[in-house]
C-alpha cells in the first residue's frame, strides 16, 4: 500500500494560500489540512504539483484561497486588485519625492559653498605670497 500524504495549507489574513506542504505527520500552528492521497507526484511532491499552475503568480502574488477548506482558483480581478494594492504601496506620494530631492539640494549647495571657502582660501593664500 502507497504511504497516505496529507496535504496542508497555509494562508494569509485573506484566506489566500502562500504555502503548501505535504506530510505524513500533522502540522500545526496555522496550517490546515485540506486534502490526503498518495499519487505521485501530486501528494508527495505536493509545493510544486498539488496546485495546478503553482501557488503563486509569476510576479509573486497568490494563486489560489481557501474557500470552505478547498483550494480555489481566485479570478482575474482578485489579482489585479493584489497588484494594484502593491503599487500603491511601494510608489512614493509626489510629496515624498519632492523632500527627498529637496534633501539631495540642499546637500549639494551646502558641498558646493564649502568648496567656494576653500577656493577663497586658496585665492588668498596666493595673493598674500604673490604680494608679499
Amino acid at each position: 500500500m502507497d504511504k497516505l500524504y496529507r496535504i496542508y495549507a497555509h494562508m494569509d489574513g485573506h484566506d489566500r494560500i502562500t504555502e503548501i506542504c505535504a506530510s505524513t505527520e500533522e502540522l500545526k500552528d496555522g496550517w490546515i489540512q485540506i486534502d490526503e492521497g498518495a499519487a505521485w507526484p501530486r501528494y508527495p511532491l505536493a509545493q510544486s504539483h498539488y496546485l495546478p499552475g503553482g501557488t503563486y503568480t509569476p510576479d509573486g502574488l497568490p494563486r489560489y484561497r481557501l474557500a470552505d477548506g478547498i483550494p480555489i482558483l481566485r479570478g482575474e480581478d482578485e489579482i489585479q486588485a493584489d497588484r494594484a494594492a502593491r503599487v500603491t504601496a511601494t510608489q512614493p506620494s509626489e510629496l515624498d519625492t519632492l523632500r527627498e530631492q529637496n534633501q539631495q539640494l540642499a546637500a549639494q549647495v551646502e558641498a558646493q559653498s564649502g568648496q567656494m571657502e576653500f577656493l577663497e582660501s586658496c585665492l588668498a593664500e596666493m595673493a598674500a605670497a604673490v604680494y608679499a
